[in-house]
């Protein structure tokens, strides 16, 4: 079985998204072992954004039902994608038109990826997010070959959370 980490790594000076605060690390002494102080925005490096990022009020990080975010998915290039499983993640994506989102939000996916900063402007947050699909941003695709794959996309239970960082994997292959 192939183990894909798909995930960005967290690190001072990495890039965020204009405006966000920068990811800040301090180590604080605590006894005879070493603990970190963290200082980051919920939408630093692979992050998972719930409905209440753009709806006050809709459900939070905390309440994304796991089976959204522990499921197939397709790895293809922007902007193909087949419907075929319940989720898709696209290499080499832009900003989505409205009309993808649209056909996103109808075609039963519940979980859409990307390997960019943000799937695009609010309409299209908007119209994938009052669908319930999770969407899941800054992913690390580039050594993935496209084609389906096991997803594991855990995002921390912050409870209400607009968005979490997540540790996201993909796995070619299962045995049980």
């Amino acid at each position: 079985m192939k183990i894909y980490d798909v995930s960005s790594p967290l690190y001072e000076g990495m890039p965020v998204y204009p405006g966000d605060p920068e990811f800040k690390r301090e180590e604080i002494p605590a006894g005879d072992a070493v603990i970190s102080k963290l200082s980051l925005s919920t939408h630093t490096g692979t992050h998972i954004d719930a409905p209440s990022h753009y709806f006050a009020g809709a459900s939070g990080i905390d309440d994304v039902p796991l089976e959204r975010l522990i499921c197939r998915v397709e790895v293809t290039e922007f902007p193909n994608f087949s419907g075929n499983v319940p989720a898709v993640f696209f290499k080499h994506a832009k900003n989505f038109p409205l009309s993808l989102a649209e056909s996103l939000s109808t075609s039963g996916i519940t979980a859409v990826g990307c390997d960019s900063d943000s799937v695009g402007d609010t309409a299209v947050h908007k119209t994938l997010l009052e669908k319930n699909i999770a969407i899941i941003e800054n992913l690390c695709l580039e050594s993935v070959p496209c084609g389906e794959y096991l997803m594991v996309a855990l995002p921390l239970k912050i409870v209400s959370a607009d968005a979490a960082p997540a540790r996201v994997v993909l796995l070619d292959s299962v045995i049980i």
